[in-house]
Formats: structure tokens, C-alpha cells, sequence
């Protein structure tokens, strides 16, 4: 344990403190003073850590521990700090006996006597090497992260954001650490279900990726699209106590796709909702409802008398008639109200309200025809059939019923609504 007697060293207390020196497991030195300093105590941290008995360090300089490497502007900074008896922090790299290389942090000070004379150094020494590597292996990941494309953010399992790359930074317009301990839910639209989220924690709960298609808010409230993957990140003890998400901007693509879209789903006539349209709102509308118990009624109404229309005035003026009637019925209707081409001269509004005010509705319809289209002087008029969604139906079954009640419309005389 002593590696050169000296007097202080046989005082009760000292001895009780290297016997503590001795349990550490981090590298603790006692050197003498400049300048012939040498080392009168190393514990046996420092002799593991090193490679060197306490006969080879006998008389031996701290310099033994230095090479080619070793920051001399660390040194000399060093004998400065203990030349004004300063206490001495800082980081330098050792060698030890077989020529490898560690990195060590000193703590450096001075010991004295009972007369407060520099009797020598105390230097507690840990190994950082580790946490070096660590620290670089840090800083080249978030440097090759900020050079990629995509939007990479890392949120705690409660949600608090904790990193985020530039590429994220520069697409939601938020500064490089203006988000960092807020909520995910920050950048939320509002737009998205809650189905959506409700599938998205099951997976991630299960410690599954999820992949999916987001509308998200920049800072200054403008929307946009991304495909983003999240993955769940696990500890050493295999728990998840973060998440990893990486998005592709694809709003261009969601643009063109709905353009395509929208296309599709166009009657070119009347430039209302197709009857494909119709069937993707209605399966929506209809999970809805099985989901959520939210209502929704459907209208079905025909032209009366059509065919004689188009007989005797010929098809272009049948088009004319179709046309108006088509804006007709969007002025009558509210924004969210859905109104389509059902085929022909058949037009189906789907609204999310039970069946007395789809009624209500419906009678709404029919008088504004009468009272604004016609042919000829002739008053144009329409059959309605009204009905809502119940448990026990299908869609097929919902439209079935519907159209029978426009047929009772039309049995009982026309230009009536049925229910």
C-alpha cells in the first residue's frame, strides 16, 4: 500500500483514511511536492488500472503515466494551478506499462501539515474513456442525423419530446430546442381519428413498429402530410422508455393523390360525389356508427317523369335539367352534407342526423324543386325516400330500404317524401 514512507503517513487518522483509499474503486495517488515530485502512495485501483507493482513505481515520476499523446497544454496548466496551490481539475490521457491508452479525469489537491505546509498532492483519478467514446459516438450520430432528409424526433413513453433532427426542426418551423420537454401532442392537427391513435399505442404497447400516414400542424398552424414509422427504443432492461419516429413529408403526393381522387369520384355532368364516393363515405360513416352510435340518415330522390323530359325535349335539355337540379340541392344542403349522382336521374344525401330532421330535410328538398325548376313553364318535381341507419343493417340492406320507400314516393303519386 505505501509505496515511500513518510512521517504523516503513521499519524491513526491518515492511516484510516488509505485504508478507505484502498476500497476505491477509482484510482487515488499521493505524490510529492516539485520538484522532484514522485509518487509516495498509490491505492490499488491505480496499480490494476495502470499494470504496474508498487516496486516499479518506487521513486518513479507521474511522468511514467505520460507519451506521445498526452496534452502537454494540460500539464503545464497542471504545475501553473499547484504553483499558486490552486486545486487542479482536468482531463488528459495516461499510458499504462503495456503502452495502451486511457482517458482519466484528475482531481487535484494540495495535502498539508498540521502547520499548513505542502507536505504533497492528492489526486483522485477516474477513468472516462468510456464515456468519451460515448460522448463522440453521440456527437457523430446526431451530426449524421442532422444531414439526412428525413424527420427523425425521439419522444419519452409518456410523450415528452427529447430530440429532434434538423430536418424535423426546418419542416414544423420550431427552433432547435424550442420543443424539447413538450408533448407530442404539440404538433397534433386535430384531423386525424382517434381510431388512429387508438391503433397506433396498441402497437407500440405491444412493442410493435407502426406505420402510418399523418396530418400534422407546422408552427404557424399550416397543415401537412407525412409517412412516419415509430418504433419503440429498449433499455438494457427491456423496457421502452422511448420512441423513435421517422417521417417523409409527402404532402406534394397526398396532393396529387387527392387530385386523382377527387377525379374518380366526380360525376362529370353535375360535378357531384359519384356513386363510388359514395360507398367509401358510406363505409366510413357506417364503422362510425357500429363504433360510436353516431347516426346518419340517407335521402334517395328521383325525377318524376324523367323520360318524358328527355323524349320530348331531347337529352341536352334532360342534362340542363340535371344540372340545375344538381345545384339546387348543394344550396340546400349544409357544407358537411353529402350529396352525390346516384345514377340517371337518381341523387342520394347522405347527412349525420337522425331520420325526423333528415325528414324535415327531405320536404325541404322537395318544395325547393317545385318551386324553382322548370321545364317549359312546367314545375319539375321528385320523389324522396327517407330512412336511417339502423343496428341490424347492412349497407345493402340500408339501401335497399331506402329505395323502397322512393317507391312508395312514386306509387302513392309523386312529388312526395316517404319514410
Amino acid at each position: 500500500m505505501i509505496v515511500e514512507h513518510r512521517e504523516f503517513f503513521d499519524q491513526h487518522w491518515f492511516k484510516v483514511f488509505l485504508n478507505t483509499f484502498e476500497d476505491s474503486i477509482d484510482s487515488i495517488v499521493i505524490t510529492s511536492p516539485s520538484p522532484q515530485e514522485h509518487f509516495l502512495y498509490v491505492n490499488q485501483a491505480f496499480k490494476m488500472k495502470t499494470g504496474y507493482e508498487e516496486s516499479e513505481l518506487l521513486g518513479q515520476s507521474p511522468r511514467i503515466l505520460q507519451g506521445p499523446l498526452t496534452n502537454r497544454k494540460i500539464l503545464d496548466e497542471l504545475k501553473v494551478k499547484l504553483s499558486h496551490e490552486e486545486n487542479f481539475i482536468g482531463t488528459n490521457l495516461n499510458y499504462r506499462k503495456d503502452g495502451t491508452t486511457y482517458i482519466v479525469k484528475w482531481y487535484i489537491s494540495a495535502l498539508r501539515d498540521e502547520e499548513s505546509n505542502i507536505v504533497g498532492y492528492v489526486s483522485y483519478q477516474k477513468e472516462i474513456t468510456k464515456s468519451i467514446e460515448d460522448m463522440n459516438r453521440a456527437k457523430l450520430f446526431a451530426s449524421i442525423v442532422d444531414q439526412v432528409d428525413q424527420m427523425i424526433m425521439i419522444t419519452s413513453s409518456i410523450g415528452k419530446i427529447v430530440y429532434y433532427n434538423e430536418a424535423f426542426s426546418q419542416k414544423y418551423g420550431f427552433s432547435e430546442k424550442e420543443l424539447i420537454g413538450k408533448n407530442v401532442n404539440t404538433l397534433k392537427s386535430g384531423k386525424m381519428p382517434r381510431s388512429f391513435y387508438n391503433e397506433l399505442w396498441a402497437n407500440l404497447m405491444q412493442s410493435k413498429s407502426f406505420h402510418g400516414e399523418f396530418i400534422n400542424k407546422h408552427k404557424d398552424g399550416r397543415l401537412f402530410f407525412e409517412a412516419k414509422t415509430i418504433t419503440p427504443l429498449k433499455d438494457t432492461n427491456g423496457d421502452n422508455n422511448f420512441f423513435v419516429s421517422i417521417a417523409q413529408d409527402i404532402t406534394h403526393l397526398m396532393q396529387q393523390k387527392n387530385r386523382y381522387k377527387q377525379k374518380a369520384y366526380t360525376d362529370k355532368l353535375t360535378g357531384l360525389s359519384n356513386r363510388l364516393h359514395i360507398d367509401e363515405v358510406f363505409e366510413q360513416k357506417f364503422h362510425l356508427f357500429k363504433d360510436n352510435s353516431k347516426a346518419f340518415s340517407i335521402i334517395l330522390l328521383d325525377i318524376d317523369h324523367f323520360k318524358q323530359v328527355n323524349d320530348t325535349y331531347g337529352h341536352e335539355r334532360g342534362d340542363e335539367v340535371l344540372q340545375k337540379l344538381s345545384k339546387l340541392l348543394v344550396n340546400n344542403l349544409r357544407k358537411d352534407d353529402l350529396v352525390a349522382r346516384w345514377g340517371g336521374e337518381e341523387f342520394l344525401v347522405m347527412l349525420d342526423v337522425s331520420i325526423d330532421e333528415a325528414s324535415i330535410t327531405a320536404e325541404k328538398l322537395r318544395q325547393s324543386v317545385y318551386d324553382n325548376l322548370m321545364i317549359e313553364g312546367q314545375n319539375v318535381t321528385v320523389s324522396l325516400g327517407v330512412s336511417e341507419v339502423q343496428e341490424d343493417d347492412s349497407k345493402e340492406s340500408l339501401f335497399r330500404k331506402v329505395d323502397s320507400l322512393l317507391y312508395m314516393s312514386k306509387k302513392e303519386g309523386r312529388n312526395r317524401v316517404s319514410r
